[in-house]
């Protein structure tokens, strides 16, 4: 069965969600027949390169053939490059333009891109290259300095969400405004993760109300930690001692659950200065809860105390033998206000 990323991945520049300055760039480009021989796409995973590119390749070649797709990550020697070079110099059978998408293009060889440089320099009349990488800062500067190059921007999440709610539309999800906005929230502004998270929790249940969703992604106990938070606050040591203790008994990694408490503060500290859960990745079922545990004086000043605890306290257990007592030590100390 096609996953959803691909049933839904974009054929125009009009389907795309981001990347406007980008798209139109090149659609001027596709219209006045002015399209380069060598591109190089950067930006961060998810943003939308490759997608681009197969849209770029399909307008260059008025959506006949198709392009030659090649992973550097496991092409990435200099003979590999050889096999490409010699390969676009020859025209292609079923299309006038032979293109070449050239994913993760950051991991050619030094050697490998001594290779290329010439062919990038003069490029066969009807071949045009389209580099994509994650890290711009690994392409060497003779091919950057060859390339049209173009910074992709990460994905807004209210773009992200936008388009998860198209997606289920379509696909007759229900209860998907809240499972759609917190989504968009938690996948790091990569729309590719994002519709794969909504496919994973469409497989649990279409009804894709938020306690579904918060079941099937895994997410931390929000129920958990807004009682160890709360008995931080209250200085009840008793309950925060039980609370470490389930949590470890659980077999949950302790230096995964400080990470994750460390982003369940900064998001309420996130909460406490904006006044707006959107610039958190809380669930909107949460908000009782966040109010709760922000209605005392000064908090903003408590959570950054909180906070800075447990930066000191991921940094300390890095290399500890006995994570667990460190762990002790520091909630024992935040829950006395030390």
């Amino acid at each position: 069965m096609i996953s959803l990323s691909v049933k839904y991945r974009p054929t125009k520049f009009n389907d795309v969600s981001s990347q406007t300055s980008i798209i139109r760039i090149l659609s001027r480009q596709i219209d006045t027949n002015t399209f380069k021989n060598s591109y190089l796409f950067c930006g961060s995973s998810g943003c939308g390169k490759t997608t681009i590119a197969r849209i770029l390749a399909n307008e260059i070649n008025k959506h006949q053939g198709n392009p030659i797709e090649i992973d550097a990550a496991s092409n990435n020697g200099v003979d590999n490059v050889k096999q490409i070079i010699k390969s676009a110099s020859e025209r292609s059978l079923d299309s006038e333009y032979k293109i070449y998408i050239i994913d993760e293009c950051h991991a050619l060889t030094s050697q490998a891109w001594q290779a290329f440089l010439k062919c990038i320099e003069e490029p066969p009349k009807y071949t045009v290259f389209i580099f994509c990488t994650t890290e711009k800062n690994k392409v060497p500067d003779t091919i950057k300095n060859r390339c049209q190059v173009f910074n992709f921007n990460r994905i807004p999440s209210e773009l992200i969400r936008l388009r998860l709610e198209y997606i289920c539309k379509q696909e007759g999800f229900l209860n998907y405004e809240d499972a759609c906005d917190y989504i968009s929230r938690i996948c790091k502004n990569q729309m590719r993760d994002g519709i794969s998270l909504l496919e994973q929790c469409a497989a649990y249940d279409i009804n894709l109300n938020i306690e579904n969703v918060l079941k099937v992604l895994g997410s931390y106990s929000y129920t958990v930690y807004f009682k160890l938070i709360n008995s931080l606050i209250d200085g009840n040591l008793d309950s925060i001692v039980n609370i470490i203790n389930t949590i470890y008994n659980d077999g949950i990694d302790l230096k995964l659950f400080v990470d994750q408490f460390l982003s369940f503060i900064l998001d309420i500290s996130k909460y406490i200065i904006c006044n707006n859960l959107t610039v958190t990745k809380f669930p909107s079922n949460q908000l009782e809860e966040i109010k709760k545990a922000t209605n005392f004086e000064n908090p903003l000043q408590y959570y950054q105390y909180i906070m800075n605890k447990l930066i000191i306290l991921k940094n300390d257990i890095k290399n500890d033998t006995d994570i667990k007592s460190t762990v002790d030590v520091y909630f024992i100390q935040m829950g006395s206000y030390q």
